[in-house]
């Protein structure tokens, strides 16, 4: 009897290999998609937008076997801030971790609360939650991402919660910030319509998708505590903490520990505060968590061999996520130099000048959404999508304010689905999660906010809204 040959199970590709396979599709589509372009003219603010009736089609520019393997690069250099903010902050806290003050700290804490640590998860959901609405954390979310696996670890969690606890909860405020600076303000900019306005709406908004992702992530983190089995990530080589792991026992905590913990939460307050109040940039932050880095590890005996020897292990622990964010920029790189961005938001906005108001409202977000996949930056989406959207509301019976809202909307909720933003990928990256286990946890919530979102554009519609 001949030996049956056993059927290999199907393996998800690493998060490189899918951003790689998705980068060899966007070369392909260059073939495929015709090129075309706006004319970009400036706007009364002096910003560079696409002028909405001047979209025609130009020869092909479709990517070459070179531009492909030198996009690699591009993307990297164009993302190297962030890149360096990703591993410093990585190196940062490693230092702060090995003085084992937070974590002591946190499971002599959670033992006395014992069944009740949960209940100071709400708290920290709605810290990010409001963090991220006002755009006070976005981008730098990443550096956040140890703290929560720390806090995860000590609680009986697994990666998915912290990550949940953290960006999930930033994301969703940023997602429906009520007054975003790259987001809202350069819409409405862009758009036309006062700076701000129509405030009263997007605070509804936002609380109540804040309300949803606090229940969401609670009852997931419930679960899991409850039983370790309810974990997406049980049975999987991603399962554990490693040197994180929670060890029953007893901890050390004393002046020198209380100590650091004032320096390092003491100094994210103050860099928030610097933030909102003086416009502080990620050079603070840096300049704050290498001082409090150096005087934690000198607090409990550490030499500056071993301090620089910890920083160093830090880097090397964040790089892969690290680099993923410059990978993930790089579909957006082919796009823009194939020109096909603008033939995918030209051909998008046609069918909606035959739709009704409630209905095309929608459409007009859920595009957006869509969207995002190709352009993840904010910013960038505005420049392009802004000067079309306004003026295609306008024939369609509907308000700029309301463009506004779908664009926002539609930009910043998908950011926590697509593997084109790099954010998410260097988040997943940091905290050792794999993409479909993050989608298995996130697809409900984002579907929650989706809901949330277009029942807030047909009310935006019915209400006159502007």
């Amino acid at each position: 009897m001949a030996e049956s040959k056993a059927v290999k199970k199907f393996k998800f590709p690493d998060s490189f290999v899918l951003i790689g396979i998705l980068i060899l599709i966007t070369a392909i589509l260059t073939y495929v998609v015709p090129s075309g372009v706006y004319d970009m003219v400036k706007n009364e603010a002096g910003t560079s937008v696409v002028d909405p009736n001047s979209f025609h089609f130009v020869e092909r520019t479709p990517t070459t076997i070179i531009q492909l393997f030198k996009a690699f690069y591009v993307g990297l250099s164009r993302n190297y801030a962030t890149i360096f903010l990703v591993m410093l902050v990585g190196g940062y806290f490693k230092v702060i971790n090995e003085t084992k003050a937070i974590s002591n700290g946190l499971s002599i804490l959670f033992g006395k609360m014992k069944d009740r640590a949960l209940l100071i998860l709400p708290f920290v959901l709605i810290c990010f939650h409001i963090l991220g609405t006002t755009g006070v954390v976005v981008n730098s979310v990443v550096a956040f991402i140890p703290l929560g696996l720390l806090v995860a670890s000590q609680m009986g969690l697994d990666r998915i919660a912290a990550v949940g606890i953290i960006y999930a909860a930033c994301y969703g405020g940023w997602g429906t910030s009520f007054m975003g600076a790259t987001s809202v303000q350069l819409a409405q900019s862009i758009a036309g319509i006062p700076i701000l306005s129509g405030v009263g709406l997007r605070l509804v908004v936002t609380a109540i998708t804040g309300v949803a992702t606090v229940i969401y992530v609670m009852r997931y983190c419930s679960k899991v505590k409850k039983d370790p089995e309810a974990s997406y990530l049980y049975g999987t080589e991603w399962a554990d903490f490693g040197a994180m792991k929670h060890v029953d026992g007893v901890y050390t905590f004393g002046v020198k520990e209380a100590i650091i913990l004032v320096l390092t939460f003491g100094g994210i307050i103050i860099y928030v505060i610097g933030t909102v109040k003086y416009g502080w940039g990620n050079d603070w932050f840096m300049a704050i968590l290498l001082f409090v880095a150096i005087v934690s590890g000198k607090l409990v005996g550490m030499s500056l061999n071993e301090i620089a020897q910890t920083f160093m292990k830090g880097l090397r622990e964040m790089s892969y996520g690290a680099i993923l964010i410059g990978w993930a920029s790089i579909i957006s790189v082919l796009l823009t130099d194939g020109k096909i961005i603008h033939t995918l938001i030209w051909a998008a906005s046609l069918p909606l000048r035959a739709m009704p108001g409630t209905i095309g409202a929608v459409m007009m977000f859920l595009i957006n959404s869509v969207f995002n996949f190709f352009v993840p930056s904010a910013s960038g989406q505005a420049a392009i999508v802004m000067p079309i959207m306004g003026p295609l509301a306008d024939v369609v019976g509907l308000s700029r304010q309301i463009s506004v809202l779908a664009y926002q909307y539609g930009d910043g909720l998908s950011n926590t689905i697509v593997p084109t933003s790099g954010v998410l990928m260097g988040v997943l990256g940091v905290a050792e999660i794999p993409f479909q286990k993050w989608l298995k946890f996130m697809i409900p919530l984002f579907l929650i906010w989706t809901v949330i979102c277009a029942l807030a554009m047909v009310a935006s519609v019915m209400i006159g809204y502007h």
